[in-house]
């Protein structure tokens, strides 16, 4: 008989598809329950035995007759009811990732007495006992279809879930519930794997290692926190008293991916921006496995190595920030083969006796990359000379050691330590040419000698503990724990070649911003900009929670879960000194499931709860590692043919210090000067209301409704009142804290002592803040003076599940129906990519609030999703994966503001007002004051949407067998129809800091739906 027969796994696949079930804090773990009707309980005992590790566990039935299994591997066990020693009762239950599977046994005939022969169970189709929200699927069924081998496809599966903007890469989080994309949590055998320098990303193991998946869209437990988005839960093979030894090969050939697109300027007539065209991805990827028993039905292994090879080959434009302002002028090839792209992994099971368990889990999936760049002429398609080699080291190692216990039938225990360590550090051969970008519209642009960026250490290290307590007393199962993070980072970055130029023209009548300078010669200037961007060390945070949570068995078809969830949240500069200190107020978790008809076929269920989001350590490093960010103008006269720079520079204004814009100082502030004394941790509430219903054996069907509001927002405030630090603020709240060197208290205010240390003229002020708090000097600035509208931030759902399950055919349909409205997006800023969690340029200033409220980047309104497999015989199998998907709204941003009092604008930041050129001098000085100009006023959301998304994938199957080995052959085929639409044009109207100067790429895409692709397999399991 073949493994990949539907005899063998038809019941397993159709269990690990589709499923909503809670997270679990041990969440490698899942749990059996069930009752029995009999006459007499104190005689009866219940068995719960994996067959293929040889595991069992015999319990007691209750006084009522109930009985549970906590924290239980996923898998199929065999449910044995025994009576005095002898069997009355049996069956197998299938048992999926933190699931609750109901299996009930009626051991009395209709008049009352006990029957003698052996009778199965009721197995429950809904999980009438969870209140949340979300999907599981196995990896039997995630080889049936065409996924990607990643955490973030595998979660887009999941209903409330799109994809995040792909200007912060390809493999980062999806958006869930309408909360941005670094608001997730990942983990990996209860080890959470999270991104923690930005929350963009996960790490991960070997796609073939997993064994299952969770994606939970909302109404999680107490048990979990950090996320004000969703959770990604995965568990990977164990191994067995079997023997078995696996290979597998995939391979996605450049050969047989379909070219990109080009996007142009100046409405699609003008030069290249991004060349899509000449981009090529060729991957292979093997694995051996082997998986056993090292002593049999006590100690296993399992073992992966993951030897891959990468080419990548791509146009991209030089990596300085100014992405929206340039076109492609580097052609990058990016290669990883060898020791230099080895993934390993291994779990270790030890079930030291039928009470005691012990796990260690280990992987690295750490490579080094070598990242060629040429000179790339996008209009002609010309490779030009070699000017740098990059080694990209990304990736890194985890380790976790695990242990279970049940230490009574009723008390459980568990608990976890382990680590991960992260490496993002790029090593670049050219050191000696700056980075030389030019963003006018002109012939023959300038370009430098190199591909410029930055360089110096960069890793992370996240420490772990978790104890989590179980105890069943009568109708409660009452849950506690401790969850610990030490979150450590080392960042140090100084720019390659000293400097960050970029040539930009000015129009007339126009400024630019934070300068004093306006163009009044009635002809359009050229200028550069150096920006100067340099420090770092090593910093760190301490993530404590704890929780309690009561799962209420109140009626014998009403389930209420109770917990509540606190969280302390602390964080460190370079220097040791405490930056922020968080202690949240206790977090509810409630929730209720009410099976209608007692039958296990039907539930209505609701959760309201508060999730904290932790401040991610990106905030340290930009505001508390010694960090000096300087831009400096000038007027030049030409440039070196060499390096790009430029010759015959003058300060723009005519002087050095009022032609530099600060927008961080190296001196590192304590949290007395930082944090706001009415600043609250970043939080969302979250209400779901949904109903399940079985409706045959081969149909079921849910709906539910989604609301979540940010309640309490956290963002720097960098306006005149912070100076010259950021300040940590609540928008819209007053702010409580000390100065440090420069005192400022409003425009004209007389206690300003600006005649030495004006912020808008005199920089040597900066001399002054040495990050110590001043004696005397705690200030309350009103929110009418910083002058921030509240934070707003609201999304609603509502979702359709449609699934259909046979032994051969498996479906899920899934609508989506939202709305995302507010005036920020979340911890990052996706309409413009900025990554900067927790410090994106929102609220930083009043001015760049101002038109910002609307529907967010990931509105997503309507959203279809379908997918499955069928099995056509044993040996042939048939997927499908597809989406509709409609458009995200557009903004036109301007780099001005029809106000220049220091209070409301500051020194950067994109603005939703388009200068016009009008200007008209109604004062008679000759020159062109902001009151005087003209600006079009360009709300949030205005500018229309991308097109809709339409994507179909496809795969097939084969299995076979050769000498006894079972064999399968694939072919996946992603974007069958090869359907290209843009996914985010460029909707930056204005040159950068340039008010009124037309930016040529505006309008052009800078990314599209990826071409259609073929993914061949090979797998072989003997």
């Amino acid at each position: 008989m073949y493994t990949f027969k539907r005899s063998v796994t038809a019941i397993a696949v159709a269990a690990s598809l589709g499923l909503t079930a809670p997270v679990m804090a041990d969440s490698a773990t899942s749990n059996i329950v069930g009752s029995i009707m009999a006459n007499d309980y104190s005689q009866y005992t219940v068995t719960a035995a994996d067959p293929k590790t040889g595991y069992s566990r015999q319990i007691s039935i209750g006084d009522d007759g109930s009985y549970r299994f906590a924290k239980l591997p996923t898998g199929e066990y065999d449910i044995t009811v025994s009576k005095n020693g002898r069997v009355v009762a049996q069956d197998k239950i299938r048992v999926s990732l933190g699931s609750n599977a109901t299996a009930n046994f009626n051991l009395l005939t209709d008049t009352g007495t006990e029957v003698i022969e052996v009778t199965g169970a009721r197995v429950s189709a809904v999980d009438v006992s969870t209140t949340d929200s979300g999907l599981v699927i196995g990896e039997l069924e995630l080889d049936r279809m065409p996924v990607g081998r990643s955490i973030t496809a595998v979660s887009l599966l999941a209903p409330g879930t799109i994809q995040g903007d792909q200007g912060f890469g390809d493999n980062t989080n999806a958006s869930f519930g309408g909360a941005s994309i670094a608001e997730n949590s990942c983990y990996i055998n209860g080890l959470e794997v999270t991104d923690t320098r930005q929350g963009l990303g996960c790490g991960s193991v070997p796609f073939e290692f997993y064994k299952e998946f969770q994606v939970k869209t909302g109404g999680y437990s107490a048990q979990f926190g950090r996320t004000t988005g969703g959770v990604v839960n995965a568990v990977t093979k164990s191994g067995t008293n079997e023997w078995e030894f696996a290979t597998t090969a995939t391979w996605s050939p450049a050969g047989l991916q379909e070219k990109g697109l080009k996007s142009r300027g100046n409405g699609g007539t003008g030069n290249v921006f991004r060349d899509d065209s000449v981009t090529e991805n060729d991957t292979f990827d093997f694995t051996v496995s082997a998986a056993g028993p090292i002593i049999e039905d006590t100690l296993f292994i399992y073992a992966l190595i993951n030897p891959r090879s990468t080419e990548n080959k791509f146009a991209a434009d030089l990596n300085n920030g100014n992405a929206f302002y340039r076109a492609d002028t580097e052609y990058h090839v990016r290669e990883a083969s060898g020791g230099d792209n080895l993934f390993w992994a291994a779990k270790l099971d030890w079930d030291i006796s039928e009470d005691h368990r012990l796990s260690y889990f280990a992987y690295s999936n750490r490579n080094d990359t070598t990242d060629t760049i040429n000179a790339y002429n996008p209009d002609t398609g010309v490779i030009g000379e070699e000017i740098g080699v990059n080694i990209r080291k990304r990736g890194g190692e985890a380790q976790s050691l695990s242990y279970t216990g049940y230490l009574t039938d009723d008390l459980s225990v568990s608990a976890m330590a382990g680590q991960i360590e992260t490496q993002y550090a790029t090593d670049p051969s050219n050191l000696d040419c700056p980075g030389v970008s030019d963003s006018r519209s002109i012939p023959n642009p300038v370009s430098g000698c190199g591909p410029g960026g930055s360089t110096g250490d960069n890793f992370d290290k996240n420490t772990q503990y978790r104890l989590d307590l179980e105890y069943v007393w009568g109708d409660h199962t009452l849950k506690a724990g401790l969850d610990i993070q030490q979150r450590e980072s080392t960042r140090v970055t100084v720019p390659v070649g000293g400097h960050t130029y970029d040539y930009s023209s000015l129009a007339p009548n126009s400024s630019i911003q934070g300068i004093p300078f306006t163009n009044n010669t009635g002809a359009t200037i050229n200028y550069v900009s150096d920006r100067i961007f340099v420090g770092g060390g090593g910093f760190s945070s301490d993530l404590n929670a704890y929780y309690i949570e009561d799962q209420w068995q109140l009626l014998d078809n009403l389930v209420l879960n109770i917990g509540f969830r606190k969280d302390k949240f602390e964080g460190e500069g370079t220097t040791g000194k405490l930056l922020f200190e968080f202690d949240t107020d206790i977090a509810p978790r409630l929730g209720f499931s009410w099976d209608i008809n007692g039958d296990g076929d039907s539930k209505i269920y609701g959760t309201w709860g508060r999730y904290y989001l932790p401040i991610a350590n990106n905030t340290i490093y930009r505001a508390a590692s010694g960090v000096s960010d300087t831009t400096t103008y000038y007027t030049f006269t030409g440039s070196d043919a060499t390096t790009g720079a430029p010759t015959g520079t003058a300060p723009i204004t005519g002087n050095q210090a009022t032609s530099t814009n600060i927008n961080s100082i190296p001196a590192i502030p304590e949290k007395a000067i930082f944090q706001t004394e009415e600043a609250n941790p970043f939080a969302r509430d979250e209400l779901i209301i949904g109903y399940e219903q079985v409706i045959n054996d081969d149909w079921s069907v849910a709906v539910s409704a989604t609301y979540r509001e940010v309640t309490s927002a956290l963002d720097d405030y960098c306006g005149a009142y912070a100076y010259p630090y950021c300040l940590m603020v609540s928008p819209g709240k007053d702010a409580t804290a000390y100065k440090d060197g420069v005192y400022y208290y409003g425009e004209g205010d007389p206690r300003n002592n600006l005649d030495e240390h004006d912020p808008n003229e005199d920089y040597s002020a900066f001399d002054l803040a040495d990050g110590v708090a001043d004696p005397g000097s705690r200030t309350t600035t009103t929110a009418e003076q910083i002058g921030l509208p509240e934070a707003n931030n609201e999304y609603m759902a509502l979702q359709t599940k449609l699934n259909y399950r046979t032994d051969n055919f498996r479906m899920n349909f899934i609508y989506t129906w939202s709305r995302s409205t507010g005036n920020f997006e979340g911890a990052v800023k996706s309409d413009i990519d900025q990554a900067d969690a927790g410090v994106t340029q929102d609220f930083d200033f009043p001015a760049l609030m101002d038109g910002a409220q609307g529907y967010q980047p990931n509105d997503r309104r309507h959203v279809f999703k379908l997918f499955g497999s069928y099995d056509i015989n044993d040996d042939w199998t048939l997927g499908f994966n597809s989406s509709l998907t409609s458009g995200r709204p557009l903004s036109t941003f301007g780099q001005g503001y029809p106000d220049d009092n220091p209070d409301i604008y500051g020194s950067y930041g994109d603005t939703y007002y388009i200068f016009t050129g009008q200007c008209p001098d109604t004062n008679g000085n000759g020159g062109c004051d902001v009151e005087e100009k003209v600006y079009n006023f360009t709300p949030r959301g205005s500018a229309g949407r991308t097109p809709w998304l339409f994507n179909v994938d496809v795969s097939v199957a084969y299995n076979f067998s050769v000498s006894g080995v079972d064999m399968k052959a694939s072919l996946d085929v992603f974007n069958v129809l090869n359907n290209i639409e843009v996914t985010s044009p460029n909707e930056h109207y204005e040159q950068r800091r340039s008010e009124g100067t037309y930016n040529q790429w505006y309008g052009a895409a800078y990314s599209w739906t990826a071409p259609r692709s073929v993914r061949l397999g090979f797998e072989a399991r003997f």
